[in-house]
């Protein structure tokens, strides 16, 4: 037996919220990294902490250029210890010291 009580509802399709997936983010990586090493990271800033690690920072971050830097340590084999969003788009990063 058919239930043909649904057979000609419409689904109610809602364009997705304009919402805006830009942020800013610090990705912190283990090991000091070369001042070289800056330009596999344009428009990251990099910074060789006092535990040992780097800070890459940028504000106004999309998915796809956080992709394209995650991709980046991959590539370069390097350890990602964490990754923080800040949904106000503001770094207030204290320098290390």
């Amino acid at each position: 037996m058919i239930d043909e009580t649904n057979e000609h509802q419409e689904i109610e399709k809602k364009p997705p919220k304009a919402t805006s997936n830009r942020a800013s983010y610090e990705i912190h990586v283990k090991d000091h990294l070369d001042p070289c090493w800056c330009q596999w990271f344009e428009g990251w800033s990099l910074s060789n902490l006092g535990n040992g690690e780097v800070s890459l920072c940028r504000s106004d971050v999309d998915q796809s250029a956080l992709h394209g830097a995650l991709n980046k340590i991959f590539d370069l084999n390097l350890t990602l210890l964490s990754v923080r969003r800040n949904e106000k788009n503001d770094l207030s990063i204290k320098s290390a010291g």
